[in-house]
């Protein structure tokens, strides 16, 4: 992916940097209801993972609130991957290229615009702890949960109040 620049956020919205592990695919122990999904790019790999039944509705409320980028080790993989178990829009969300010092791509990404970054707890632990962030919020979320305890509303209110 040398090269590869993220398309732009749209300015109108606060932007939503993703993670996939521990938000998407749960790897600890379910908490809330999961179904296996069969998951792959381009047709070149497969891997089954747990998505939290709910997953979808969390997923379009936010894309409904925020521009959505993904700030994931799956990188290029991840909408490809995730669209059909997700119902995610056939144009695909930016991707960072990180897999490390995500909070540092999300900042200069964003470039000022309000922002959250959702993400598994292991993430850049050094400088990410929940709360608010220079101008934006962070949210780690439990990863037997995942994504299905982020509240679209709060987190849009949660963003605007951090500006």
């Amino acid at each position: 992916m040398a090269g590869y620049r993220a398309r732009r956020p749209s300015g109108e919205r606060p932007v939503l940097a993703l993670g996939i592990s521990d938000v998407i695919v749960l790897e600890a122990e379910p908490r809330v209801p999961v179904r296996t999904h069969h998951v792959s790019a381009w047709g070149k790999w497969v891997r089954d993972v747990a998505i939290p039944v709910d997953a979808p509705a969390r997923i379009a409320a936010l894309a409904e609130r925020f521009d959505i980028v993904w700030a994931s080790e799956w990188g290029h993989n991840a909408h490809t991957a995730f669209r059909p178990a997700l119902g995610l829009p056939a144009e695909p969300w930016p991707f960072l290229p990180v897999q490390f010092d995500k909070l540092g791509a999300i900042r200069r990404y964003v470039a000022g615009l309000p922002w959250a970054w959702v993400d598994g707890p292991v993430a850049d632990l050094a400088e990410a702890p929940d709360g608010e962030a220079s101008g934006g919020v962070i949210v780690r979320v439990d990863p037997g949960v995942g994504i299905v305890g982020v509240d679209a509303d709060d987190l849009a209110a949660r963003v605007g109040a951090a500006r």
